[in-house]
């Protein structure tokens, strides 16, 4: 990532780093309880507030998040618009080839399947739950690849620290809603991963041409 500016690329490497410890911390959940019990441990602790809450924390890994993050790079900062859509394109892409085409059935049920099994789950009124097209999550994959990139774009270093552990409050929102399975938050955690840094890649490209036809010119 030569071409990259350097202070950016180094909290886009925290911000890495960061997410790297949350996987590695949820998959040691996920081993030690299982997963069903890992999702039971999280949707069954729920309150008022959380009922509130999350809901609207839920809506942060949304597709639509990424507009008002195009719009910031059309009016001050151009550039990055490559980046912020190739992220969009390889995240979206990725995400719903593996939903749909890569992962067998019993793995893309959602949580509320649990219920033939006669295991109570933890449904908010007026959320709507989808049945299907569980792993990855789509909502977290947005919302780690937003977070990562979003470490590049700011200067300021608490962000890299800051970002991931927003995104993972989305994760966290999906299985609160009974949304997704814990291992649905992994996939969506790696698909953010892969996502943000092949973006940076073809940034990262797109700079060295630039950089070498000005040097020709």
């Amino acid at each position: 990532m030569k071409y990259l500016k350097k202070k950016r690329y180094q909290n886009y490497q925290t911000a890495v780093l960061v997410t790297i410890v949350i996987l590695l911390f949820l998959i040691g959940f996920l081993i030690t309880l299982g997963k069903i019990n890992s999702f039971l441990f999280i949707n069954l602790r729920y309150s008022k507030p959380g009922d509130l809450i999350f809901p609207y924390i839920n809506y942060l890994g949304d597709g639509l998040i990424y507009i008002p993050v195009v719009l910031y790079c059309i009016f001050f900062k151009r550039e990055y618009l490559i980046p912020a859509i190739a992220a969009i394109l390889i995240c979206t892409v990725l995400s719903q080839f593996l939903k749909r085409f890569v992962y067998p059935d019993e793995l893309n049920l959602r949580p509320i399947s649990l219920e033939d099994q006669h295991i109570i789950i933890h449904k908010i009124t007026g959320v709507e739950i989808s049945t299907y097209n569980s792993f990855p999550s789509g909502h977290t994959s947005t919302a780690f690849t937003l977070a990562l990139l979003l470490a590049y774009f700011t200067s300021k270093k608490l962000w890299a620290f800051i970002l991931p552990l927003i995104a993972l409050s989305v994760g966290y929102s999906r299985i609160y809603l009974a949304q997704h399975f814990v291992t649905d938050i992994c996939g969506g955690i790696v698909v953010g991963l892969v996502s943000s840094f092949l973006s940076l890649l073809i940034y990262n490209s797109w700079l060295k041409k630039r950089q070498r036809r000005l040097e020709n010119n």
